[in-house]
């Protein structure tokens, strides 16, 4: 493939960081000027029946939040929106490529990066040579050790994975320093005691949290592998730790099946052959039964030196392989010139990539959408909106048609919800784009409803309901054009491909969505564990079926049964709202948080569409709203504010967050249409 002739520079996440508090003196200055009055903005490119400086304030901050964002993924990226496209597959061969995004750091990934040990103990395993590698690291894990314990300051489970890193670290210095112990521990400036006293906290902390921990609770990522992993380990360490819990046998019994399934010499096999695979992202649960020597190639490695896009699966391979690995050494040393916070030094994934990209898009566009509605455009954000859906006509382009979500790594398997974001978004603003289903259904579809990437163990209901949305987006485009029997390839069972009618996926994946909604009438997922999330996006995709009336003939309801079904989740979020206005989790600043009140103002948008005259919904709308309206500037402007104030609700390998994700869902859920 011809590189570009075109001169821009490429930004990676982790200079994005290095030059962070610079760029930050900036972004706030220019976030400062859109939180003005409408005098600041481009009036000659606003044309609006309404002038209401929150309408004038939310466009601009959209604005701000594209251009901050564009700027860091390449320097001219609204000039040149292909370029950094092209990044994203080897082809190119750009191994200084890392991707970008902002995202919270992560304890669990800061501790497997406490592990790794320098080289010269590595080559000869002599106590009197062992240092480690990224000494602050541990020491982070000695000075930042919460009030609880841990190492995330929350309770619960979403801080088990967190401290169980945390204990085997600290066990495995004790281990390797043997006779040295004291003085290795002096060399880093920390005392017996001070050891002692953070491993007996953390040990009682994760002693308490996992005898309360119900396994269904969270679907962390790789949870029945990473978890098991850390408990035999730290079982084998010096000093040896032991947990017994109430749900041990049930999570052995699961670790033991799904390691079963797990086909080792075939997942060699594909590596080899260049396939993606997903195991690779949580490869340091596998360093007891993987010889990692045979990971240390390009099947697994990117061209960056980074495995699966995930610092602890990273920091497995240079502390678990025979050859030490200056690749990955490279790579973990490139992240660690950030300064570190409160959660740690690092992130639980290393490029956010299209990921961050599609979720800040999908709520824009629906704002751009929804000024238009009103007769609200401007052309400075139409433009900047633009130039990202040609970057994502570019993804499709250079990697097939499925979309990964990690910008980078073409290791990394695509995944169902980022391709049906990314093509909704195309398809909302270039409608005359050239498109095709066929790709995304072949991949995904198992004739029943669609799993976010091949092997995947659970299911996910926000990717179901995102791929609805694109999909009664072509299903009505195809009936204006006279085409409703419209049918698509599947591949069935047995390997074969038939043609189905695109209707028929549509109401089998719909029917799938009302079997998921909980006793309390919500919708959970294994992305984000907030019920708010997946619930506005499943009644927004049930409510739309209105304008289908032959689509709920087939399902057997009449609009009136479906409203009542959708009505129960509208009433749940009602009852649900705090008395400052605000819902979900508690947050620093109010009795629940930005991020999930944002999501159920949607849900509330929705449900004011379909029952107009409710003054009880107008009256929790417009509270929640004001409540967003009175924190938009602090929330826009204060780069510390998600990750200080806010809880942390995406899951992975651990809890994190996502601040530019959030404020495009806020700057949405704000606008009063």
């Amino acid at each position: 493939m011809e590189k570009s002739n075109s001169p821009p520079i490429i930004k990676s996440f982790f200079s994005y960081f290095e030059n962070k508090f610079k760029r930050q003196k900036l972004k706030i200055k220019k976030l400062k000027l859109y939180s003005r009055s409408p005098k600041n903005s481009d009036t000659n490119n606003v044309n609006t029946n309404s002038s209401s400086n929150s309408t004038s304030k939310i466009i601009n901050y959209a604005k701000g939040l594209l251009e901050e964002y564009g700027d860091e993924i390449h320097s001219e990226f609204f000039k040149y929106p292909e370029e950094p496209a092209k990044r994203t597959i080897d082809a190119y061969g750009d191994s200084t490529w890392t991707g970008y995004g902002d995202i919270s750091m992560s304890a669990y990934d800061t501790a497997w990066l406490a592990m790794i040990p320098n080289k010269a103990y590595k080559e000869s395993a002599a106590a009197e040579e062992f240092s480690l590698a990224f000494p602050k690291c541990f020491e982070w894990l000695i000075s930042c050790q919460d009030e609880f314990g841990g190492w995330c300051n929350i309770r619960g489970a979403g801080a088990i994975t967190p401290v169980l890193a945390g204990l085997l670290a600290l066990c495995q210095f004790r281990t390797r320093s043997g006779a040295f112990f004291e003085q290795k521990l002096s060399e880093i400036g920390i005392t017996i005691k001070q050891f002692y006293d953070v491993i007996n906290k953390a040990t009682e902390f994760a002693r308490a949290t996992l005898n309360e921990w119900n396994v269904d609770d969270i679907d962390f990522v790789g949870l029945e592998i990473v978890i098991p992993y850390h408990l035999n380990a730290l079982k084998k360490s010096y000093p040896a730790i032991e947990f017994e819990f109430p749900e041990k046998q049930k999570l052995l019994k699961e670790n033991k099946r799904k390691l079963s399934l797990i086909p080792l010499e075939v997942i060699f096999k594909m590596a080899k052959m260049r396939q993606p695979i997903t195991l690779i992202h949580s490869i340091e649960a596998f360093s007891d039964v993987i010889d990692f020597s045979r990971i240390q190639n390009e099947g697994f490695q990117a061209l960056n030196g980074s495995y699966g896009s995930s610092p602890a699966a990273t920091a497995a391979v240079l502390i678990h392989a025979k050859r030490w690995d200056d690749k990955a050494y490279s790579f973990l040393e490139n992240i660690l010139q950030v300064s570190g916070t409160r959660f740690g030094y690092v992130p639980t994934l290393s490029d956010l990539g299209t990921f961050e990209t599609a979720w800040v898009l999908h709520p824009i566009g629906d704002l751009i959408l929804k000024l238009k509605k009103n007769n609200i455009t401007d052309q400075e954000l139409l433009s900047r909106n633009i130039a990202f859906t040609q970057y994502f006509q570019a993804l499709h382009k250079f990697q097939e048609g499925k979309i990964r979500w990690v910008s980078w790594d073409n290791r990394i398997p695509a995944d169902v919800d980022n391709t049906a974001v990314s093509k909704w978004i195309i398809r909302q603003f270039d409608t005359n784009s050239e498109f095709n289903l066929d790709v995304l259904i072949k991949t995904f579809y198992n004739n029943k409803y669609f799993v976010s990437f091949p092997g995947e163990r659970t299911f996910s209901c926000s990717c179901n309901s995102h791929v609805i949305t694109l999909l009664l987006l072509e299903y009505e485009r195809a009936k204006l054009q006279g085409n409703p029997s419209i049918t698509v390839p599947v591949i069935t069972k047995t390997g074969l491909t038939r043609q189905v009618k695109l209707k028929q996926i549509i109401l089998n994946v719909v029917k799938f969505l009302m079997a998921q909604r909980t006793k309390n009438f919500v919708w959970l997922d294994k992305w984000n564990k907030s019920p708010s999330y997946t619930t506005f996006k499943v009644i927004d995709v049930l409510l739309s079926l209105i304008s289908h009336p032959e689509l709920l003939e087939e399902l057997n309801l009449s609009v009136n049964e479906l409203k009542e079904y959708c009505r129960k989740s509208i009433d749940w979020a009602l009852n649900t709202q705090h008395e400052d206005s605000s819902w979900g989790e508690p947050s620093s600043i109010s009795q629940g948080n930005i991020e999930e009140t944002s999501y159920v103002i949607r849900l509330l948008k929705t449900g004011i569409m379909n029952w107009p005259e409710d003054m009880n919904i107008h009256s929790s709308l417009q509270k929640g709203q004001n409540y967003l309206m009175s924190h938009l500037d602090e929330a826009m402007c204060d780069p510390k504010f998600f990750h200080d104030k806010q809880p942390f609700l995406w899951i992975s390998k651990q809890l994190y967050t996502v601040p530019r994700i959030i404020k495009a869902a806020m700057l949405v859920a704000a606008y009063e249409e």
